[in-house]
């Protein structure tokens, strides 16, 4: 169960409130920490006002929606812990809720390097994208060899406001920002069924999806029946054995009735994520994929040394503040998640 969801604390003195906040990861009686939960305790009140205003409570009580009135931030604690379920109680649970939810996205080391990440992931599905000059379409593939696959929609996703990202996590159990893995990544539209899976077989091919880093347990196709399909090219081979070069025509009516016949017949909810639609259709997968990303402390280092290097005891001064030099690069993990779409993705 999680803890969204449950519907009262269990601390019922303010040693246990203070208890409860230093093994929630803070200092009771550090300052900085104190103005940060109470920060985010202001925050939290604008955004149950704003975002999640109900016509019939527009506003938080006035006796909860202000640090000097609570005036002790474990009062809230001990309000919430309440066994009588009132007005007062409600509120203070979904407060912290709220508040839970916007100190773990406040502290979450992937927005930090945001763009850098972004930069390094994406930038090897830009070297495979091109624009034909002659029909302004978007093209996935190497130009030079031609044949590319036509994409009827590509967009490069941008990191979620905050407002999107805390709705998502207050209304799933599970709310754990490391699960937020569509920051970074991408989407592709192309025309047919079978030019999805040549998308992500050349994605594969061309190394720009990492085998090795993909998730199975987040890989979903809803898109294309993978028995059916390799019915369907064995009797294409058959078919190219018997006639070893049919005329184009007959070609592309082979490649029409596959892509008639190797669609789902019938998928229902997707168990995996109910908040789809049944007739949403496509190919998703997530890459955890491995980031470097510069080392602020090394540029710091190389600064002070190159002024303090030719005065005296300077160089005395920069071992004393870095025993030994600091590393260029820090390697992270941070993930991606990479959707291919036919036709029917569109209409999501």
């Amino acid at each position: 169960m999680s803890i969204l969801d449950v519907p009262r604390l269990q601390t019922k003195t303010m040693e246990e409130a203070t208890n409860f906040i230093n093994a929630y990861g803070f200092d009771a009686n550090d300052p900085e920490d104190m103005e940060l939960i109470w920060s985010c305790f202001e925050d939290s009140i604008v955004f149950i006002e704003k975002s999640l205003g109900d016509p019939q409570y527009p506003k938080v009580p006035e006796h909860l929606r202000s640090r000097k009135v609570v005036n002790d931030i474990r009062r809230l604690l001990l309000i919430a812990s309440e066994e009588s379920t009132s007005d007062e109680q409600v509120w203070a649970c979904g407060i912290l809720r709220t508040m839970h939810v916007l100190i773990h996205l406040q502290h979450d080391p992937r927005l930090k390097y945001f763009e850098q990440v972004q930069n390094q992931v994406l930038t090897r599905l830009d070297n495979y994208l091109y624009v034909d000059s002659t029909d302004g379409a978007t093209y996935l593939g190497p130009k030079e060899e031609g044949g590319g696959i036509k994409l009827l929609f590509f967009k490069k996703k941008d990191r979620k406001d905050r407002e999107r990202e805390i709705v998502k996590l207050l209304h799933k159990a599970d709310n754990l920002v490391e699960e937020i893995y569509d920051r970074i990544g991408f989407r592709l539209v192309t025309e047919t069924k079978f030019d999805a899976i040549r998308a992500v077989r050349l994605m594969l091919h061309r190394n720009i999806i990492s085998l090795p880093n993909v998730r199975p347990g987040r890989s979903r196709n809803r898109l294309f029946d993978v028995q059916r399909l390799q019915f369907e090219i064995d009797r294409i081979l058959a078919q190219l054995h018997k006639t070893p070069n049919p005329e184009p025509v007959e070609f592309e009516k082979m490649l029409r009735r596959l892509e008639r016949r190797i669609g789902f017949r019938r998928l229902g909810r997707n168990l995996i994520n109910p908040h789809s639609s049944e007739y949403y259709r496509a190919i998703q997968f997530t890459c955890r994929e491995l980031v470097k990303i510069r080392n602020p402390m090394h540029q710091v280092y190389t600064t002070l040394r190159s002024n303090l290097e030719n005065i005296h005891g300077g160089m005395h001064a920069v071992y004393e503040a870095f025993s030994k030099p600091p590393q260029t690069l820090r390697i992270r993990l941070f993930s991606i998640r990479d959707s291919d779409h036919g036709r029917e993705g569109i209409c999501r």
